[in-house]
């Protein structure tokens, strides 16, 4: 039972500040070549470092397990650039896509069921074997401080330091004034549902909560943290043959993050069905099937690896962002940079 609440819990509040906080890593490694705007890079980093840091005096406490094993490189790079790929059609990434379906997107809903079928397929032996030639490409080091060899109190710092630059600058430049409706709401609730947040905010939010899930995770025997594409998988079996024998603490943290980023739409008036057109939901479709599949090759989603991989500092998680920010730049060049530009001529 402790099992079940703890993972419900973490899962509805992590859903309702990812949802209240419009917290989509996809949009900010989007924004990056688009834009300009680091403004989620940063948050992102914000979330990893509150992570680590807290993780590491865990474990010194004996609070929480390490995850070990090898560094599969290639699986990991190709898995990468194959999400960035399928996050750039859908929209958003896994995660942003099942907050975004709580709303009623139909692009994102399309975008969950390609993700949860694609992570079951991915599982099954008769794919694994085909996978299999990647995942054989590895290397023995699973961390960053093992291949440096140095204390990961040495890179955590520098994580740190690195994060807390790169916020303060940001927040000290001035920024030209939002214009903002007046409040309808009072109180808790208009901070609640109503008041915007600013994306720092939401990261170290996030940051807690992910560090958070390590113990309680641990409770159930499972060393890690938060993820989704496992859980995926295991709600696959659970709606099509009922089986809960591998329905654990994952899972109900995925349906605690569904229902609190439903609880947050509805609050905040934000969940309405919407359809943006045929072209669009297919593309959301696909692109939830390429991130199941590449999640699957990598071992982990973005929460999985870009935000729980980093955090241990393991070279599988810092891998993944720069694979996965290459594939979906390949996908916005094709799709809207070069006819923009061609547009032009």
């Amino acid at each position: 039972m402790l099992t079940i609440l703890s993972g419900l819990g973490i899962g509805l509040a992590m859903g309702f500040v990812m949802q209240r906080g419009r917290f989509c890593m996809a949009g900010g490694i989007r924004d990056t070549y688009l834009q300009r705007d680091f403004t989620m890079v940063i948050a992102i980093l914000i979330a990893i470092s509150i992570q680590s840091l807290g993780l590491f005096l865990f474990y010194e406490w004996g609070w929480v397990k390490l995850p070990e094993g090898h560094f599969p490189w290639l699986a990991t790079l190709v898995g990468g650039v194959l999400f960035g790929v399928g996050m750039a059609a859908a929209g958003s990434c896994s995660t942003g896509a099942y907050y975004r379906a709580a709303e009623g997107l139909a692009a994102s809903v399309m975008a969950v069921l390609g993700f949860i079928a694609a992570s079951k397929l991915v599982r099954l032996d008769e794919v694994k074997g085909l996978l299999k030639p990647f995942k054989q490409h590895q290397l023995e080091d699973q961390t960053l401080y093992q291949t440096l060899g140095v204390s990961p109190w040495v890179i955590v710092l520098v994580l740190v330091l690195l994060t807390l630059w790169l916020a303060l600058g940001y927040l000290k430049r001035r920024k030209r004034p939002v214009a903002l409706m007046a409040p309808r709401k009072t109180g808790l609730a208009h901070w609640l549902f109503e008041a915007r947040w600013h994306p720092f905010v939401s990261a170290l939010l996030i940051g807690l909560l992910a560090l958070l899930a390590w113990p309680a995770s641990l409770e159930s025997g499972r060393v890690g943290s938060v993820g989704i594409s496992g859980p995926s998988a295991q709600l696959w079996d659970l709606v099509t043959t009922g089986n809960t024998k591998f329905f654990s603490w994952p899972g109900y943290f995925l349906l605690g993050l569904f229902v609190g980023a439903f609880i947050a739409a509805r609050g905040s008036a934000e969940q309405r069905w919407r359809y943006p057109g045929h072209k669009v939901v297919l593309f959301g479709f696909i692109g939830g099937l390429l991130m199941g599949v590449g999640s699957g090759l990598a071992g982990g989603c973005m929460l999985g690896n870009a935000l729980v991989g980093t955090a241990y500092l393991s070279w599988q998680g810092w891998l993944f962002i720069p694979a996965i920010l290459f594939g979906s730049w390949c996908f916005n060049y094709f799709a809207l940079l070069r006819p923009m530009r061609l547009a032009q001529i």
